[in-house]
């Protein structure tokens, strides 16, 4: 198989859960807290490695006890941290989630992922080269992406990008990208476009990849535009779910599936994460994906 790369965030989560969120002002009690891995990067690493992929992952830790405790889990998730840079004194990614009443509020603090930048990357740059397929996000500097994607462009290597948070992509980039994969609220800053998603798809025909939640995943393949749909599930918990679905079609897509193929696999799999809650626990293994993979669906 292909070796996949992932380069971006890892963070520690804590969520805590109130019955109201606290006014300006005001102290509240809560009512539980957890602590959960987190990070996009992190999130799409052990999706890939659940699925059978081979994955590395290229990001930034403290050297604190979150970094440890991060590091552990993608070890123990079989993502090989080789190239994962730990800083002195550095203060691991967090992200404090306050959830009430199904609704949230989130503060993320980057720390040490704002250090996978340029120079890291020049610093282990020899060594992505025997990487086949490249996953990016934006919780990382977009100078990194910047930086490297005209090399991998060079090199005919497999690019995709989850455009997450989103910034609007200058037109060169995204000629270099493989697959761009934006969700339905996204594409339209990323592309910095008010135009329809069907005017867009098929603009980046094969190239752009809009996920729509419940409705499914469009794309165009040249011509016309083809909705993969999504698992019919009773959702337990979608955090996480887009996470899922790159990991997921990475791991296709290194396994040499045709598009079509790829995002049906990639949908199936982030249908299996939302049964279950939690991001990283909810992600599912691959003996568990193939229960719901019909040998006509997935080639």
């Amino acid at each position: 198989m292909s070796k996949i790369a992932v380069i971006g965030s890892l963070n520690m989560d804590y969520i805590i859960e109130t019955n109201t969120f606290p006014e300006v002002g005001e102290t509240v009690l809560g009512s539980h807290l957890m602590m959960t891995p987190g990070g996009k990067g992190g999130n799409q690493a052990v999706a890939a490695s659940r699925l059978g992929g081979d994955v590395s992952i290229f990001g930034s830790v403290g050297d604190d006890s979150n970094g440890s405790i991060l590091k552990e889990i993608m070890t123990k998730e079989k993502v090989d941290i080789s190239y994962l840079q730990e800083l002195e004194d550095g203060v691991t990614g967090v992200a404090f989630i306050e959830v009430s009443n199904s609704n949230n509020r989130i503060i993320v603090i980057p720390g040490t992922n704002r250090m996978t930048n340029k120079s890291y990357i020049q610093s282990v740059e020899k060594c992505l080269e025997k990487f086949d397929v490249f996953i990016f996000q934006f919780e990382t500097p977009l100078a990194v992406i910047e930086y490297l994607l005209p090399t991998l462009y060079r090199l005919g290597k497999k690019t995709i990008v989850n455009p997450a948070p989103a910034l609007k992509l200058d037109e060169k980039l995204i000629e270099m990208i493989t697959y761009l994969t934006p969700n339905e609220h996204e594409v339209y800053k990323v592309l910095d476009s008010n135009k329809s998603i069907d005017v867009l798809l098929r603009k980046y025909p094969e190239k752009l990849i809009v996920t729509m939640g419940a409705s499914g995943v469009a794309y165009s393949d040249g011509k016309e535009t083809i909705l993969v749909p999504s698992m019919e599930i009773i959702p337990v918990d979608s955090t996480g779910a887009g996470d899922t679905f790159t990991g997921a079609f990475s791991v296709a897509i290194a396994e040499g599936k045709d598009l079509y193929n790829a995002i049906h696999f990639a949908n199936k799999a982030a249908g299996l994460s939302i049964m279950k809650p939690g991001a990283q626990a909810g992600m599912p293994f691959r003996e568990e994906l193939e229960k719901f993979v019909t040998k006509e669906g997935i080639k």
